[in-house]
């Protein structure tokens, strides 16, 4: 897009030495110490998220969901043979040459309920979807015949055996497994298993959310809602529920509480009791009023682990309390959004019993030159095509503009802290990536 990409010849070199903690930190590699490298997190994640119980629902309101019984067809599909074009059934040993004339002495169609039989010598005109006569071996689509008052001229020779023929079990047989376990379901899983008469299955659930926003600068936004100095409108709240819905996940529930020790952890009490997940924006790093990691503690939240060796989105919080995950996200906007994408959306992922949780990736050629300084990983917002990925302007931590128009995130690990155009990187595609 115009105006949104990197020019060849600017250097991004150096960019995180700005006044800004998710990206310049002071005694860093003493910090590496307590971090966890973006491997590790995911698999902790993968080891620590339980898949949520199952559920009985109509089968029209499980797609995006994911199977969790195996599933065996009570019939063969189709259950007769059947036409898969409007034409002729015909014996193909009778047509001995084109121009093969025989009599019309019957028609097939769709939904009859008496099974024609084809006499040698004879054709009947069989639509498409419709019974197969007895006795008959192809049908001749209708484009190659010509029809007379009471006979059909077959132009085609010769008549394959079987030629436009469904055969009675042909897509699926009486008593194989239609749908194994843990498949994901989507429009054509519906129609599918409703041509066998399966109309009801057991999902696993989706996940329940909460999320809580902490922030006295915080202001909700809306007509005629203006900021005094030192506000700012929140937005992180709203950007996770579109998130989560754009899952599939609709049962989430928001808290808004002020920057104070005992509302925190009563909002995080409660929100744990009543969700599968909690969500917790801002308020986790270590400033005077950052109170989420204390309230964390005091409602008895165990610790898989805090900060990751990654620029946005270091520190990261992960944990359970019994059956609810928690996460508390860092407050700046795409700090919050690389760890939905990278770490949560896995997790929810997980939860609903999915086993492919983790975003595609691929690797594509850079366009531009990037190089960066320290021991962390990078997640840069980017667009990518078939062909190439390129990253965008304003990679810093606060800035959402960039997200707005990204579709993938380039990885560079702290081993490819230095590459030129054409050198291939790790892309992971945003789940709404064209």
């Amino acid at each position: 897009m115009k105006g949104t990409t990197v020019p060849e010849k600017v250097s991004l070199t150096g960019r995180f030495f700005r006044y800004d903690p998710d990206f310049f930190f002071i005694g860093e590699e003493i910090n590496q110490l307590s971090m966890v490298s973006v491997q590790e997190a995911k698999s902790l994640i993968q080891s620590t998220v339980p898949v949520l119980y199952p559920e009985q629902k109509n089968l029209s309101e499980t797609v995006g969901q994911v199977l969790a019984e195996e599933l065996v067809s009570p019939l063969a599909l189709p259950p007769f043979r059947q036409s898969s074009m409007d034409g002729y059934a015909v014996h193909h040993a009778d047509i001995t040459r084109a121009g093969t004339l025989l009599p019309v002495v019957a028609e097939s169609r769709a939904g009859n309920a008496t099974l024609q039989t084809l006499q040698r010598g004879t054709a009947v005109h069989t639509l498409t979807g419709a019974p197969i006569p007895d006795g008959a071996t192809a049908v001749v689509m209708k484009e190659k015949v010509d029809r007379t008052a009471d006979a059909a001229i077959i132009q085609q020779f010769p008549v394959p055996d079987g030629q436009n023929v469904r055969s009675v079990g042909q897509q699926i047989q009486k008593g194989d497994v239609a749908m194994p376990k843990s498949t994901y379901l989507t429009p054509g899983s519906v129609g599918f298993l409703l041509g066998m008469n399966i109309h009801s299955v057991k999902v696993y659930r989706k996940p329940s959310v909460g999320i809580l926003v902490t922030g006295d600068e915080l202001v909700q936004p809306g007509d005629g809602v203006a900021l005094e100095f030192g506000q700012i409108y929140e937005s992180n709240s709203a950007m996770l529920a579109a998130v989560l819905r754009s899952e599939g996940i609709d049962d989430v529930s928001i808290r808004y509480v002020a920057d104070n020790e005992a509302a925190t952890i009563q909002a995080l009490r409660e929100l744990t009791e009543q969700h599968d997940m909690v969500l917790s924006s801002g308020g986790i790093s270590v400033g005077a009023y950052d109170f989420v990691g204390t309230a964390l503690r005091e409602i008895g939240v165990e610790e898989v682990f805090y900060k990751i060796r990654q620029r946005p989105g270091k520190p990261l919080f992960f944990g359970r309390n019994d059956d609810t995950i928690v996460f508390a996200l860092p407050g700046n906007p795409a700090s919050t959004l690389v760890c939905y994408y990278e770490y949560v959306l896995p997790a929810l992922r997980l939860m609903s019993g999915r086993t492919d949780c983790f975003l595609a990736k691929l690797k594509l050629p850079i366009t531009h030159a990037f190089s960066f300084q320290g021991e962390r990983d990078e997640f840069l917002k980017a667009t990518a095509t078939t062909e190439a990925v390129t990253p965008l302007y304003g990679q810093e931590s606060f800035v959402l503009r960039s997200f707005a128009i990204a579709n993938a995130l380039i990885y560079l690990p702290s081993s490819q802290n230095s590459v030129q155009p054409g050198d291939l990187v790790e892309v992971h595609l945003l789940p709404f990536f064209f």
